[in-house]
Formats: structure tokens, C-alpha cells, sequence
């Protein structure tokens, strides 16, 4: 399973994706009894492994207002009704960041794992042409925050694409869709596979992935 980017990391370029649970995303758990201390989160009704919460994932906490509601991400899941969560970190070696206190939170998890896995599928391909092409044992490849960040625009576009009702730049999602597909495509041309032959540090050759088109269907 090629997974370069998870949910995290849609969370830092469109948090609102978290804030609606809308048809794109794939809800997993919602709960009215969630409680949070330090990093802590918990609920006594909620299993969260049972309902396949993981790691990079993302809890949403809302309040009366759903717009309003914010949203953590998740660093590990401790027990059946318990979860360490932080406030979006910049980098994921850092400590993490404790929210605002709280109990008795309505709260749901969602998540874009099908979408994320269909965009990572589509550039797995494209990285296991150009190792046959190189060639390059697979085991070889080092991910990059560069291709975390181009997996998590196609991502947004897909999302995005199937959010929009026409399309029409008058519709925002479709608006959206668009933009991190420009995006998309322009990070893949910035995208090169680094081909360090004799492993002295420098890479010898390096080829770049081109594009990726995605339609709507």
C-alpha cells in the first residue's frame, strides 16, 4: 500500500475538510462524551480501535457551531477509548502541543484514506516506471516532504472534485478541485528521483515524474 502522504497532512493545507463531515470523507467514529487533558483525549462510549482510528488520522471536536469545531491530529491511539493528540505540529519529529482543555465534547473522526491511497497509487506507479527505467531496487526510495505535499494536493483535488456540484468556476469546490490540481501537476514537474549509484551521498542522475491527469468519473 503506497500511502505518501495521510490525512495530517490535508489537514495543513485545507483544515475545512475536518470541520464538515460531508460525503467525501469516510466518518469512523462520533461521539458527545469526549474529554481532553494535556494530550489526552478520551471518551467512555467510543472505541476507537474498533473503528479503525490510526495514527495521522485526524479528531475534529465541534461545538454547537460545526464551522468552529477544531481539529487535531492524532499520534497514537493508547487504549479502546483513549487517543495522544496535538495541535497540527510543523514537522512530525516535534513535541506535541497540547489543545484546550475540555470535557463532554461532541467529537468524530474522518478520514480521505481511499482518495489519499488512489493519488499515491497513481504516483507509486509513475516512481516504479522510472526505477525499472533507472534501474533502481524499490526498497531505495526515501520519501520527501516534497512528495508528501504533492500527494496531499492530488488528494485535495480529488476531494474537492467530488465535493463540486458543476463545473463551474461559480462553484467553489470546483474552484478548489482546480487549484490543487494546477498545484498538483506543478509539483510533480518539481519532483525528481535522485539516483545515488555508488552511495557517496551525490546523486549521478536524476529523472523527473511529469504529469498526472485526473477526470472526473
Amino acid at each position: 500500500m503506497n500511502e505518501f502522504c495521510q490525512d495530517r497532512d490535508l489537514l495543513g493545507i485545507e483544515p475545512g475538510l475536518f470541520l464538515t463531515a460531508g460525503p467525501a470523507g469516510s466518518q469512523l467514529i462520533r461521539g458527545a462524551d469526549g474529554r481532553l487533558e494535556g494530550t489526552t483525549f478520551s471518551s467512555t462510549t467510543g472505541n476507537f480501535s474498533a473503528a479503525g482510528v490510526e495514527a495521522a488520522m485526524v479528531l475534529t471536536v465541534t461545538t454547537t457551531i460545526p464551522s468552529e469545531g477544531r481539529a487535531y491530529e492524532i499520534l497514537s491511539v493508547d487504549a479502546p477509548g483513549q487517543l495522544t493528540v496535538s495541535v497540527l505540529r510543523a514537522d512530525t519529529a516535534d513535541a506535541a502541543i497540547a489543545p484546550p482543555a475540555g470535557q463532554s465534547l461532541s467529537f468524530y473522526v474522518i478520514t480521505y484514506k481511499p482518495q489519499i491511497r488512489r493519488v499515491c497509487d497513481a504516483l507509486a506507479e509513475k516512481l516504479r516506471a522510472l526505477v525499472e527505467a533507472a534501474p533502481v531496487a524499490a526498497e531505495a526510495h526515501v520519501d520527501s516532504a516534497q512528495l508528501r505535499l504533492t500527494a496531499a494536493y492530488g488528494t485535495a483535488a480529488t476531494v474537492f472534485l467530488a465535493k463540486a456540484e458543476s463545473p463551474s468556476p461559480a462553484d467553489p469546490h470546483w474552484a478548489k478541485a482546480e487549484r490543487y490540481q494546477q498545484e498538483f501537476t506543478r509539483m510533480q514537474m518539481q519532483l525528481r528521483l535522485a539516483i545515488d549509484a555508488d552511495g557517496d551521498g551525490f546523486a549521478e542522475r536524476t529523472r523527473t515524474l511529469g504529469n498526472v491527469t485526473l477526470r472526473r468519473t
